[in-house]
Formats: C-alpha cells, sequence, structure tokens
C-alpha cells in the first residue's frame, strides 16, 4: 500500500515538473481565437470612431481624396483618431484572448510565451538582451516624444 502511494505521488510530481501538457490543436486554436478576436475589435473601434465623430462634429467622416468638400485636417484629425483607437482595441482584444487562453488551457500560446535560453548559450543569450534593451529603450524614446519630456 505504501508503495502505491509513493508512485502516486511520483507521478503526481512529475506532472508538476512538466508543466501543464500541450495539444497539437492549441497552435490552430490560438490562431483562430487571435484572428477572430482581431478582427471583431477593428470592426467595433471603426464603427465607433465613425460614429463618435459624427457625434461630435455632426458632418461626415471626411474621405480621403476628396479634396473640394474635406479639409485636410479633418481628414488627418479622423485618421490619427480611428488609428489609435483601432491599435486599443486590438491590443486590448489580443490580450484578453490570451487571458482567456491561459485561463483555459493553463499556459500561454507558444506564439507568445517568451524564448527560453540556455545559460550555456551565451551568444544568444547576450542577443537576447541586447534585443530586449533595445526594444525597452525604443519604447521609452516613443513614450518620452509623445509625452514632450526629454
Amino acid at each position: 500500500m505504501g508503495s502505491k502511494d509513493s508512485k502516486k505521488a511520483a507521478a503526481k510530481a512529475k506532472a508538476a515538473a512538466t508543466g501543464t501538457p500541450r495539444t497539437p490543436v492549441g497552435g490552430p486554436v490560438w490562431k483562430v481565437l487571435s484572428v477572430g478576436t482581431t478582427l471583431l475589435a477593428t470592426k467595433v473601434a471603426t464603427d465607433a470612431a465613425q460614429k463618435g465623430w459624427k457625434l461630435a462634429t455632426g458632418r461626415n467622416v471626411p474621405v480621403k481624396g476628396d479634396y473640394e468638400r474635406e479639409r485636410t485636417r479633418d481628414v488627418v484629425l479622423f485618421t490619427a483618431l480611428s488609428s489609435m483607437a483601432v491599435a486599443a482595441a486590438r491590443v486590448a482584444a489580443e490580450r484578453g484572448a490570451a487571458t482567456y487562453y491561459r485561463r483555459s488551457t493553463g499556459h500561454l500560446p507558444k506564439a507568445l510565451e517568451d524564448e527560453q535560453v540556455k545559460p550555456s548559450d551565451k551568444k544568444a543569450a547576450k542577443k537576447l538582451t541586447k534585443a530586449r534593451h533595445k526594444a525597452e529603450k525604443a519604447m521609452q524614446k516613443a513614450i518620452d516624444k509623445a509625452t514632450g519630456s526629454r
């Protein structure tokens, strides 16, 4: 009886060490979930931007290329605002989809997991560290530029 309990404990420890098992279906499921939520978020954000423009200005959405009836500043302003709304909606949708996927499966999709580098592979670790630093620096530069601080 004691041997049976120790075997069960060993099996549980082995399952915990290996983590949540991945299924071959996970990749396609994540792709469908990601693309579907992104498309839906894009559609909702575009519709909201168009209705918001109409409500705020009382005019129809400006159309690129209609030089006779639309002012350039209106076209630029609408394009900027709608682009920001779409980008924010897409990010929120993908993050929500990733959270849902993680809650459903117990792990992030393989496409979103951080790349794990073995300590023995110093060249790859150095390259990954350099890329992360460069991305952080670019992000901080963009934030500084957007907020007007240096």
